[in-house]
């Protein structure tokens, strides 16, 4: 018969096709979310007919895990805050206040340079004893190698400290410059005229730009010649201020996040393909290892949505990092669970293969990761 329907209902069947009016889903999710590994047992043994396909359950996780990313934007969330320290995108002040957290801001950086400078103290004169406790006569020779030894460990550590001593110093100093010229500008000023901050901010970085480059990071330096670089790279080298800086890598974040879908999707194989190593001995086909790496990943982007999700509703606070770090914590506990499910084998054995599967596969999700940041690199 032709199709005679309204769109509404058009789509009222397409979705319940979709998710399963017929109990699927929410059989198929009870599976996969309280008990791991049964729903790959299931579907290993036959039992395919009550749940959904497990390309269609990967599919639809990755689908949704990415959508939140685009419409909620964690990578614009994140500029925001660090680019106001917190405070909102147009947040005004009073030259009184500003001038008061200058003065406050400066005192921070004093703060600092005097807590490294203690540090770099402390170690030496560490290291000064350890060097009258070698000029002592009479060390046993097992003592005195482990006195050398302990010596050249601070004489290294001192170094490196000192470093990151001149390193703050020079960077202290730079800051100061500038907050000295929002200080000599708002002294022109009422003390209860309205500013907004973040202007007189950028202003200053425009002024008084950094000594080595116009915003302190310059990829183009260590870019290889016969790549091509996008135009958000361009937009981070040719930033003359923090906030422009910002809001190019926040673009340049969300054209790596736009590459990961298809990078994850390339990496179940590999999944699968260790697995099979793995488990040899099992003489499982290679798809039933497949189904098991679709179950997972599954279930690690529904973690992962529920994290974005309540990172976006706690707006920073405290317990969304508590929550998010327990989720984080459920996707290994939920694996291990899982591989003994399906494969059967004993827990501390389980363990072991777990940890070198782990091992393994990590190595190749930060080489899709870094795929992707080379591609939204190169070609934005």
């Amino acid at each position: 018969q032709p199709l005679r329907q309204s769109l509404w209902h058009f789509i009222a069947e397409a979705f319940k096709e979709y998710f399963g009016v017929d109990g699927r889903i929410w059989r198929t999710l009870g599976y996969l979310l309280f008990r791991p590994g049964r729903l790959t047992v299931e579907y290993l043994e036959g039992h395919r007919a009550r749940h959904l396909g497990p390309l269609r359950i990967y599919l639809s996780a990755t689908i949704l895990f990415f959508f939140l990313l685009s419409v909620l934007d964690p990578a614009e969330r994140v500029r925001r805050a660090v680019d106001s320290g917190g405070a909102t995108e147009d947040t005004t002040m009073t030259v009184e206040q500003r001038l008061a957290r200058i003065s406050e801001l400066i005192d921070e950086d004093g703060n600092r340079i005097e807590a490294q400078l203690a540090l770099v103290d402390s170690l030496a004169l560490r290291g000064d004893s350890l060097q009258f406790a070698l000029s002592a006569s009479g060390i046993p020779d097992s003592l005195l190698e482990a006195l050398q030894e302990e010596l050249e460990d601070y004489r290294g550590e001192v170094g490196n400290e000192q470093g990151d001593l001149e390193s703050l110093r020079s960077s202290i100093d730079h800051r100061r410059e500038r907050f000295e010229w929002q200080q000599s500008v708002l002294h022109g000023y009422p003390p209860d005229s309205l500013i907004v901050f973040r202007d007189l901010r950028d202003e200053a970085e425009v002024r008084l730009p950094d000594g080595q480059t116009s915003n302190g990071i310059r990829v183009s330096n260590s870019w290889p010649a016969w790549l091509p670089q996008s135009e958000t790279i361009r937009r981070i080298n040719d930033a003359r201020t923090s906030e422009e800086r910002s809001r190019a890598v926040a673009e340049f974040v969300r054209n790596t996040i736009e590459r990961l879908p298809v990078v994850m999707f390339f990496l179940l194989p590999v999944f699968a393909f260790l697995l099979k190593l793995i488990y040899i001995r099992r003489k499982w086909f290679y798809t039933e290892h497949l189904v098991f790496g679709l179950h997972t990943h599954a279930l690690a982007f529904i973690v992962f949505s529920v994290i974005v999700i309540v990172v976006w509703l706690g707006n920073a606070a405290e317990w969304t990092n508590n929550a998010g770090n327990v989720l984080a914590l459920s996707i290994p506990l939920y694996f291990y669970t899982a591989l003994k499910k399906v494969y059967g084998q004993k827990w501390i054995k389980t363990a072991v293969k777990m940890t070198f599967l782990a091992t393994l596969y990590n190595v190749f999700v930060l080489a899709g990761i870094l795929v992707a940041l080379v591609l939204a690199a190169a070609f934005g």
